[in-house]
């Protein structure tokens, strides 16, 4: 068997798995009952929840009279604050994912898991496969469906395969594995008036040109591209379209485009919003521009949702499960930043037609 995890762990995690299975086979014959509550984890970053939205609206409507919780981080809580498939949102930075920002103490996290078992989940589905997050869905849920990718497997009553096609549709293949219709993939980020409002008055500073939004950060630095790059594809797109340039981010993204505004020609057709926004908010924008670059992140899955066409940037995942390549939703794909040149960028975006 291989696992989902550095190739040094897979004989302990074979042993465990083989004993656990053995031990724990019982649960396979765990008879399902229609649940009252349900807990989706979903402990990753922003473009994990909001790829695991189809999901939840396939669960909600096989179970429609159960009441749902997700769990999340605190930074990826605002994908579901308009999520109408979703009861109740939990926050909570679980210690073990220590890459992702701030991060509970584990005396707080026991606590926390405690408070949690007295919901008394009858269902719980982990989206992710972490060997933590099955043990916390066998303290608070009855019964649980997930993948045994990396490892705990045994601990779950129903283990379905980790496919290897998009994301979307593994996410969907978990409710499938209990009945639920997955026809629908598209993502969920209904966003507020007020939003569009915010929105609208953000693109009013830009005047009526075409609006590109590069977003040049993502969760992992050896994602991003190269500054004077993105300066050199911005300028171009200037010159060439008379395009303004939206950059967007968070606040930690402020340094890398004051650079890249640095090593621009054209810096006084750009707007820098990053940090000011939240995320219905970076929705609304997003939508309401012609097109948008970045590398792999959070920012592209938000504007895929919005249907604005969107060039993925790939310099180390794989882009067949996480990107896009359909109408005017493309990727470019070459390993490490370096290899990604201005003319890859330039060439896609000239192929799509999507700026006047």
């Amino acid at each position: 068997m291989s696992y989902k995890t550095k190739k040094r762990y897979w004989p302990f995690l074979f042993v465990t798995d083989v004993i656990g299975g053995i031990v724990c086979f019982w649960l396979r014959f765990k008879k399902f009952q229609e649940p009252k509550r349900i807990v989706l984890l979903r402990l990753e970053h922003v473009g994990d929840v909001l790829l695991t939205t189809p999901a939840f609206r396939a669960i909600r409507k096989r179970f429609p009279k159960a009441k749902i919780d997700v769990l999340v981080r605190d930074f990826s809580a605002g994908i579901l604050k308009n999520n109408k498939n979703i009861d109740n949102v939990i926050v909570w930075n679980a210690p073990w994912l220590s890459n992702l920002g701030e991060k509970d103490s584990w005396p707080s996290a026991l606590r926390f898991i405690s408070k949690l078992r007295k919901n008394k989940y009858d269902l719980a589905f982990d989206f992710h496969g972490d060997p933590h997050n099955i043990l916390l869905a066998a303290k608070i849920a009855r019964y649980r469906v997930g993948f045994g990718a990396r490892g705990l497997g045994f601990l779950l009553n129903k283990v379905v395969p980790y496919g290897t096609g998009h994301v979307i549709d593994r996410n969907l293949s978990l409710a499938k594995a209990l009945g639920a219709d997955v026809t629908n993939k598209q993502m969920d980020l209904p966003f507020t008036a007020q939003d569009a409002s915010h929105a609208e008055s953000v693109v009013g500073k830009l005047g009526t040109s075409a609006i590109v939004c590069i977003a040049p950060g993502s969760a992992r630095e050896e994602k991003n591209w190269l500054n004077d790059r993105w300066a050199a594809v911005a300028d171009y797109l200037v010159e060439e379209y008379n395009a303004k340039i939206l950059f967007t981010g968070g606040k930690k993204e402020n340094t890398m485009v004051d650079d890249i505004l640095g090593k621009m020609k054209h810096a006084n057709d750009t707007l820098n919003i990053c940090g000011q926004t939240s995320l219905t908010q970076l929705a609304a924008i997003l939508k309401r521009c012609s097109l948008i670059v970045c590398p792999d992140s959070g920012t592209m899955h938000i504007a895929r949702a919005m249907n604005t066409p969107l060039i993925g940037l790939f310099t180390v995942e794989n882009a067949r499960e996480w990107g896009y390549d359909e109408g005017n939703f493309r990727h470019i794909k070459k390993f490490g930043k370096e290899a990604i040149t201005v003319e890859d960028v330039l060439n896609k975006i000239k192929s799509m037609r999507c700026l006047p």
